[in-house]
């Protein structure tokens, strides 16, 4: 996405992370699972966690698992 603003680049870039999280939403619709897709969360630490690169981000997170009976 080089030749992209900065400004262009959050727009795609949350744009295809909300696709992304919609899929997910209907896989596991599909196969009876439940899940919640994060804003709230402590990004630092997690980018730590995960031994992001500086030019990587995380923008959001979705969790995923078997709901309440």
């Amino acid at each position: 996405m080089g030749k992209y603003s900065p400004e262009d680049k959050d727009i795609y870039s949350h744009t295809d992370a909300g696709f992304i999280g919609q899929n997910v939403y209907l896989f596991c619709a599909s196969e009876g699972l439940a899940t919640v897709f994060r804003a709230s969360i402590d990004k630092p630490a997690l980018a730590k966690a995960m031994k992001l690169l500086e030019d990587q981000k995380i923008l959001f997170s979705q969790t995923v698992g078997y709901g309440k009976k």
